[in-house]
């Protein structure tokens, strides 16, 4: 049975929704258009390794009413999803276990506190909670609270990396499918993450599992029971399959910037299937430095081509399940994926299986997807070999031929890897200081390096700002112009040359002032079938921004963007301080503290306007600027 049951649920989706069914994926669809989701990270400033629960909450008198919550290993970066409102943003350190905030934990509020009012259908970043030992008097009283939100069920931690088990509920089939049906639903159960196994290990290679459309964990049971555990760690990325394909992309981007941030890991094997492969070939395009560890990336049965059914999903039932909007054949989310090459340093094979049928009313296809989509010209042009197998959809996953094949090409690769071995790294140790002696530490600092070779990516690394002096690495051997960045301040020097030799430690050293800035992401709002958690219209590549004006305070400026600014011009002018526009993003530094307003002037949109409050030293990333049509 389970071999169907992906293209039965496309089947039963397009032709026989009726009843609960459809009543519950209404639903879900309308919570979806009206939730935002919460980025932000709970900042401790001395070592901690208590779970951390972050909680958004609404006080109506005596009564607490829970946006979300979730549940962290350890401080770090968390995200909710809640429902258009106002709340608050509270974290605490859970030392009993019984999740509810008690006298002593360490806790803290987003602001002093602040109060949020999300936009529906986007994304909002930047809101870093910080917890200490101080009392907080205006604690929410969350007694019984926090069960009761979730049907007496305890969450699973969302920290990146947490350690599942396979064998949990929440991991399973029925719960897989329920995150097809009900996206916005089983967010609130699973969330959307990447699980380890086993402790992370820096002496094995890990390997992410990424299931497709309507799965979950336990499909890759067979792959895990006959992967070789002396040399490889299974990671897992666990999904929603009906939510949005773009906004499940950015999940998977930044949980692997989360972990490569925290264990340094260099390499990095990328098995897909399904409708994975999509969200994992769109994750890896962009150049981040997780994704120049990724090595090896393999699709099984991927749907390149896109989805006729999903067509007539979003053309003919009354409920459209929002990630048949993405794999729709021509989906701007398709076209997309084949905008740019994969990078040059992963090889990428594609795997295929043709055992299934074809009739007048469907073409040749594997019990589910067609092979023209799976054989999709563009995704051949970029594999190092395209193999077919015997197998069908579901049964590609637990083939031995398979694993063996898979298997073969993992040794090769790992083989190359240990020839090609860089011959060391070197290290920084990094100094700052703030002026005034009494400035508010700023939550969040990245150490910046840019290579001075043309074409080498930039590397981030994160700094302690509570730590005046620290060590960080490692770095491979070159010549740099480092910059310590904190939003709200401005550091001196902009930028230091140094270079790092291998098994070297080089220093670097920095003065931080306050400053007041301004700045942003424009976007456009999206057309009411587009509109859910997660998810923003870019702004059009056609779209003319004229102008972009700051006034307040004294202060009259305005930007025109850039025609053909590099990535790596508007980094630089960035951590330089410098005024800058580019097509859909800006910044405005230097600025006294006072109130301002900002207005976006752009062909074919109506003008926009609003307030901004700006003090030096305290930035807080805004929610992307909508302009509309």
């Amino acid at each position: 049975m389970i071999r169907y049951r992906f293209v039965l649920t496309m089947l039963c989706a397009v032709l026989l929704l009726n009843g609960c069914a459809l009543v519950k994926l209404r639903e879900d669809v309308q919570f979806s258009k009206d939730s935002c989701l919460l980025f932000g990270e709970v900042i401790s400033p001395a070592p901690l390794k208590n779970p951390v629960i972050v909680v958004a909450y609404a006080q109506q008198g005596d009564k607490v009413q829970i946006g979300d919550y979730a549940l962290l290993d350890e401080p770090g970066p968390y995200e909710l999803l809640v429902r258009q409102g106002r709340y608050r943003l509270f974290a605490f350190a859970d030392a009993n276990g019984n999740r509810s905030y008690d006298p002593g934990e360490w806790a803290g509020h987003y602001g002093k506190p602040a109060e949020i009012s999300p936009q529906p259908g986007g994304v909002e970043w930047g809101l870093d909670v910080k917890i200490s030992a101080e009392p907080d008097g205006r604690a929410p009283s969350l007694a019984g609270a926090l069960l009761e939100y979730s049907g007496g069920r305890n969450k699973q931690p969302t920290s990146a990396g947490a350690i599942a088990d396979l064998d949990d509920p929440t991991f399973s089939t029925e719960q897989g499918e329920k995150g097809f049906w009900a996206p916005w639903d089983s967010f609130k159960v699973t969330g959307c993450n990447l699980y380890f196994l086993e402790p992370y290990d820096p002496k094995k290679i890990p390997v992410l599992l990424v299931h497709g459309a309507a799965g979950s964990p336990q499909d890759w049971r067979y792959f895990i029971k006959t992967l070789d555990r002396s040399r490889y760690q299974p990671w897992i990325f666990y999904y929603p399959s009906g939510a949005r394909l773009k906004t499940v992309a950015l999940f998977l981007r930044k949980k692997l910037y989360d972990l490569e941030q925290r264990h340094r890991f260099d390499r990095l094997f990328v098995l897909a299937h399904s409708m994975g492969g999509l969200v994992s070939r769109s994750a890896l395009l962009e150049p981040d430095l997780h994704n120049r560890a990724v090595k090896l990336f393999v699709s099984l049965s991927t749907p390149w081509g896109g989805e006729q059914l999903a067509k007539t999903g979003v053309d003919n039932s009354p409920a459209v399940i929002p990630s048949w909007k993405d794999m729709e054949p021509g989906s701007d989310f398709i076209r997309n994926l084949f905008a740019k090459k994969l990078p040059e340093s992963m090889r990428y094979y594609l795997f295929f299986g043709h055992r299934g049928g074809g009739s007048l009313f469907r073409q040749n296809n594997d019990n589910t997807v067609t092979l023209e989509s799976m054989l999709d010209p563009r995704a051949q042009a970029d594999a190092l070999k395209v193999t077919g197998f015997n197998e069908d959809h579901l049964g590609i996953l637990n083939s031995a031929e398979v694993i063996a094949q898979y298997r073969a090409l993992a040794e090769t690769t790992e083989s190359n890897l240990k020839k090609n071995l860089a011959a060391g790294s070197g290290y920084v140790e990094i100094r700052h200081r703030f002026l005034p002696a009494d400035t508010k530490v700023p939550l969040q600092m990245a150490l910046v390096l840019v290579p001075a070779k043309e074409g080498e990516p930039e590397r981030q690394l994160k700094v302690n700002p509570f730590a005046a002096r620290q060590e960080t690495g490692a770095v491979p051997p070159g010549d740099y112009e480092a910059s310590l960045c904190a939003l709200g301040f401005k550091t001196d020097p902009a930028n230091h040359p140094f270079s790092i030799q291998a098994g070297k430690i080089a220093e670097v050293e920095f003065t931080l002032r306050p400053q007041g800035m301004v700045a942003g992401v424009i976007t456009v709002t999206a057309a009411g079938d587009d509109s859910y958690w997660g998810y923003l219209m870019s702004l059009p590549d056609q779209v003319k921004v004229r102008a972009i004006g700051l006034s307040g305070a004294g202060i009259e400026r305005s930007l025109k963007p850039a025609d053909g600014m590099s990535e790596r011009e508007m980094l630089k002018t960035f951590l330089a301080s410098q005024d800058y526009a580019s097509r859909d993003g800006f910044a405005f530094f230097d600025l006294p503290a006072g109130e301002y307003t900002l207005s976006i002037d752009a062909e074919g949109y109506e003008p926009y306007r609003t307030r901004v409050q700006v003090q030096p030293g305290d930035f807080v990333p805004p929610a992307p600027f909508r302009l509309r049509k």
